[in-house]
C-alpha cells in the first residue's frame, strides 16, 4: 500500500472541497469519468428507508486508473496531467479538468470516499482501490494492485454523507443537463446515466442561437463563439467560459435580465486556453485585456439575443390570441393612434397575461376591460404598468402565487426590498473586489457607514445596538438588553491596558432557548489589508477583555467576535481552519467564539439566503444598477468615492431608478 499526500495545507485543500456542494462534487467526478474515456457514466443515488439519499455511487466504463498513474494523479493539488494532455488517452476526446480538485470535491459526497478502480496493464487487468478519509482529507491510501477479471473502469463510492438529499431534487438534474449539455451534444456515443435516467439536454432544450462575436485585436485565435440555450426548465442561469474546444473552464453571472427566460449561455474562445480557471474565474474584476473585451461583447449579444426573443414570444402570443379568439382588436389600426394603443396593449397584456385564470372567457373579459382603460383613461393603465415594471425590474417577476395571497402594494414594498439587497450586495462585492475600489475604501469613513443599517448581513436576526463606540459603551447595552441596572463604573480595558473601540456590536435573542441571547462583536478591516496575526490579537484583546470583565458575566449570554476583511495571510488561515472546529473558527470556549470571516464567503451566504427570491423576482444586479443604488442610499458615506472617479456617478434620474 501507498500513502500519498497532497502537496499543499489541509486547509487548502478544504476550500476546494466545498462541502456543502454535493451537486457540483458529482458533476466534477462525472467530468473526471470523461476525461479517463468513458462511454457510459452511472450515477446511482441509494435511499433509506424513509426515502432520503444516504449514499452515492459513481460507476464508469472508462480506461480506470493503474498503479503507475495514481501517485501522480492523487498527489499534487492545483495541477494535473490534464495541463500537459491534448486528449483524452485513447479517444482524444476533449479533456475538461486541469486543476486536479475533483478529487477533493469527492468529500462533499461523504466522510469516507473510496475509487475502484480497474486498469489495463502489460500484466493484464489489474484493480487498484483508492481511499480517502475527511478527518484527513490531504492523504490518500493507495493499495496494491491485485489481478481483476472485471473490464476497465472506475467505481467511485462515498459513505457517512450528509445533505445529500438536494441530489435527488429536479433541480440536480437540471444543472447536470446544462453543465454537460455542449459535450454531450459534442459527442452523441457518450452516456450519462443519473438517478435511473438519461441525462437528455436536448429533450430540455426549448430554444437555441449561436453567434460569432468579433475577436479583440491583435489575437491570433479563431473568433469568439457565443451559444445561447433557453431551457424548458427552471435552471440556475450561467455563463460558461470554455477554451477553444468548448469545453468550460469557469462559470459567471450572466450578468443581463432576461424577463421570464431560463437560460445558460456558454462562451467559447481559444484566448481563454492558457488562462487558469480561477484566474478566469475573476474575469469580471478585470479592468481590462482581451478576455475582459471577449466578455463584454458576450454580453452585448445576450442582450440582443433576448432582445428579439422578447418581440418574437410578444408576436407569437398575440397571434395565438388571435386564434383562441380572445384579441380584442381586429383588422389593421385604424390611425396612429389606435397603433400605438395597440403596441401598449401588447405589451401590458403579455406581462400580465400569466397571472390571468386559464378560463378562455375570464381572459376575453380582462382584456376587454383593459382595452378600455387603454382608450378612456390610458394614463391608470400605464401607471399600474409602471407599479408592475418598478416590481419586476422590468417583467423579471413571477407573481401567480403571490398575487393569490397578497396585496400588490405589500408584494411591491417585499420584492423591492428584495432587489434593494441583491442591488446592495453586488455594490459590496464591488468594493471590497473590484481592483480600482478595494484599495481605496476605508473601514470607517465608508465601509462601516454602509454596513451600519445593513445588519442583516450578518444574520437576518441580528439587531446593531453599538456602532463605532468603547467597550464601556458594549457593557452598557449589554446590560439593557438584559434588564440589568447601570454596570458599575470604570472602564473595561484590554489586556494592555488600552480602551478598545469596536466597529459593530449587534445582538439576537437565541432562535430555541428562551430567555437566551447572543451577542456579536463585528471588526472590519478595509479590503486592502491582508488579515494575519496582528489584526487576530486585536479581536483576541476584545474577546479577553469581555470574558475576564465580571460585569459581562452572564450564563444565558453566548458571544462571537468576528475579524472580517478581504483576503488571509497563511499563518492566520490554518489557525482559523482546524479539523475538530467549524470553519473560521479560530478560538472556541464556554460561552464564546472567535471567527475569522472574509467578504467572499460573508456575500456568498447572503446570496444563499436571496437565492430563491432573486429566482422568483428573476433579477440579477449590474454593477451600473448596484452603484446607482450605493449612491441614492449611502451618499455621505462614498462621496470621496464618487468624487475621485472611483465608483461611477449617479446616472440620470431616469436611469437610477430604472430596473
Amino acid at each position: 500500500m501507498v500513502k500519498v499526500r497532497l502537496g499543499t495545507s489541509r486547509e487548502h485543500v478544504a476550500e476546494p472541497a466545498r462541502l456543502k456542494d454535493p451537486v457540483g462534487a458529482v458533476e466534477e467526478l462525472v467530468w473526471n469519468a470523461l476525461d479517463a474515456d468513458a462511454g457510459h457514466v452511472v450515477v446511482t443515488l441509494e435511499r433509506n428507508d424513509l426515502g432520503g439519499v444516504d449514499r452515492v455511487r459513481i460507476q464508469d466504463d472508462g480506461s480506470g486508473m493503474s498503479a503507475e498513474q495514481c501517485e501522480e494523479y492523487f498527489r499534487p493539488i492545483g495541477s494535473s496531467w490534464k495541463k500537459r494532455a491534448t486528449g483524452t488517452a485513447v479517444r482524444n476526446r476533449a479533456l475538461h479538468g486541469k486543476n486536479g480538485r475533483g478529487r477533493v470535491r469527492a468529500f462533499a459526497l461523504g466522510t469516507v470516499i473510496r475509487w475502484t478502480s480497474v486498469s489495463e496493464t502489460v500484466h493484464g487487468h489489474q484493480q487498484l482501490v483508492i481511499e480517502a478519509d475527511r478527518q484527513s482529507m490531504d492523504e490518500f491510501d493507495i493499495g496494491d494492485p491485485e489481478p481483476a477479471e472485471e473490464p476497465s473502469g472506475t467505481l467511485f463510492e462515498a459513505f457517512g454523507g450528509e445533505g445529500l438529499d438536494v441530489l435527488a431534487d429536479e433541480r440536480a438534474r437540471s444543472s447536470l443537463t446544462t453543465a454537460f449539455a455542449t459535450y454531450l451534444e459534442r459527442y452523441p456515443d457518450v452516456r450519462i446515466e443519473y438517478d435511473g435516467r438519461d441525462l437528455d439536454p436536448a429533450a430540455e432544450q426549448s430554444h437555441a442561437g449561436d453567434y460569432v462575436l468579433v475577436a479583440p485585436p491583435g489575437g491570433s485565435n479563431e473568433p469568439p463563439r457565443l451559444r445561447v440555450v433557453e431551457w424548458r426548465r427552471p435552471v440556475t442561469r450561467a455563463l460558461f467560459l470554455c477554451d477553444g474546444e468548448g469545453m468550460s473552464r469557469a462559470q459567471l453571472k450572466p450578468g443581463i435580465q432576461a424577463p421570464g427566460f431560463e437560460f445558460t449561455a456558454h462562451l467559447s474562445w481559444g484566448g481563454f486556453d492558457d488562462v487558469d480557471s480561477e484566474q478566469l474565474a475573476f474575469t469580471d474584476w478585470a479592468p481590462d485585456g482581451p478576455p475582459a473585451e471577449v466578455l463584454a461583447a458576450a454580453r452585448d449579444q445576450l442582450r440582443a439575443h433576448f432582445r428579439a426573443r422578447v418581440d418574437e414570444r410578444r408576436r407569437e402570443q398575440v397571434a395565438e390570441w388571435r386564434r383562441d379568439g380572445i384579441y380584442p382588436y381586429a383588422g389593421r389600426p385604424g390611425d396612429e393612434r389606435e397603433r400605438a394603443e395597440r403596441e401598449t396593449f401588447d405589451a401590458v397584456a403579455t406581462t400580465i397575461f400569466r397571472h390571468l385564470p386559464k378560463s378562455k372567457g375570464t381572459r376575453k373579459t380582462t382584456f376587454a376591460l383593459l382595452r378600455s382603460v387603454l382608450t378612456h383613461e390610458p394614463s391608470d393603465v400605464l401607471r399600474i404598468a409602471d407599479e408592475i415594471f418598478a416590481l419586476s425590474r422590468q417583467e423579471r417577476e413571477e407573481l401567480g402565487r403571490l398575487l393569490e395571497r397578497t396585496t400588490l402594494s405589500a408584494l411591491i414594498k417585499a420584492s423591492t426590498a428584495t432587489a434593494d439587497r441583491i442591488d446592495f450586495l453586488t455594490a459590496l462585492e464591488h468594493l471590497v473586489f473590484a481592483p480600482e475600489a478595494k484599495q481605496r475604501v476605508k473601514e470607517r469613513d465608508e465601509l462601516h457607514r454602509i454596513l451600519e443599517d445593513r445588519c442583516w448581513i450578518f444574520g437576518e436576526e441580528y439587531a446593531l445596538h453599538v456602532s463605532d463606540r468603547s467597550l464601556n459603551e458594549v457593557l452598557a447595552q449589554h446590560c439593557r438588553l438584559l434588564g440589568r441596572d447601570t454596570p458599575a463604573p470604570g472602564p473595561v480595558p484590554r489586556e494592555d491596558g488600552r480602551r478598545g473601540r469596536v466597529d459593530l456590536m449587534l445582538s439576537r435573542a437565541a432562535r430555541h432557548r428562551k430567555g437566551e441571547r447572543h451577542h456579536l462583536v463585528v471588526e472590519l478591516k478595509r479590503p486592502g489589508v491582508v488579515l494575519g496575526m496582528g489584526e487576530f490579537s486585536q479581536i483576541s484583546s476584545y474577546a479577553e477583555a469581555v470574558m475576564s470583565d465580571d460585569r459581562f458575566h452572564d450564563p444565558t449570554v453566548t458571544w462571537d467576535f468576528w475579524l472580517v476583511g478581504n483576503a488571509v495571510d497563511n499563518a492566520l488561515r490554518q489557525l482559523a481552519h482546524q479539523t475538530d472546529r467549524v470553519p473560521g473558527c479560530a478560538v472556541s470556549g464556554a460561552r464564546f467564539r472567535i471567527m475569522v470571516k472574509t467578504w467572499g464567503e460573508i456575500i456568498e451566504d447572503c446570496q444563499e439566503r436571496l437565492r430563491f427570491h432573486s429566482a422568483q423576482l428573476e433579477y440579477q444586479s449590474s454593477t451600473e444598477h448596484a452603484m446607482d443604488y450605493l449612491v441614492r442610499n449611502h451618499g455621505d458615506a462614498v462621496a470621496e468615492l464618487v468624487a475621485d472617479g472611483t465608483i461611477p456617478a449617479p446616472r440620470g434620474d431616469g436611469a437610477a431608478v430604472a430596473r
